[in-house]
């Protein structure tokens, strides 16, 4: 559990450093709340329970940002499948984002295993919990 703890708290800090260095929130106000929620992770302080609220508008703000840098989508061939007659594929519309845009899909998935990570430890805690209440009675 220490290594899944530490990795959290790590992951935290990259987190409320990647939002910081791209002012992730539309307005001054989004980019206020974000800081706000983050504070703890900057701080390595990342399972206060009281967080998941914030960190749910934050994911929030983060796909509003996201969906605002969508610049179109583009036509790439995908190989689905190899056969006897070589590759096989198909072509399928893509996304396409500002270099901006990508930076944010970037942060998104650190901040989704950051959010995995911290609820295998919470996960980890209550069940010591419900053993220790086990085994007092």
């Amino acid at each position: 559990m220490d290594d899944l703890a530490a990795e959290a708290v790590g992951l935290g800090r990259q987190v409320a450093e990647r939002a910081k260095a791209l002012h992730l929130g539309d307005t001054a106000k989004d980019v206020a709340f974000v800081s706000r929620c983050f504070a703890r992770l900057k701080d390595r302080q990342p399972f206060d329970e009281g967080d998941e609220g914030g960190f749910d508008a934050v994911m929030d703000i983060l796909e509003r940002s996201i969906a605002s840098e969508f610049l179109g989508s583009e036509e790439q061939y995908e190989e689905t499948g190899y056969d006897d007659f070589g590759p096989r594929g198909e072509t399928r519309d893509t996304p396409v984002y500002s270099d901006r845009g990508n930076e944010l899909i970037e942060l998104q998935y650190l901040f989704q295993d950051f959010l995995n990570s911290r609820d295998g430890v919470l996960d980890h805690v209550a069940a010591h919990r419900c053993l220790l209440d086990i085994m007092s009675t």
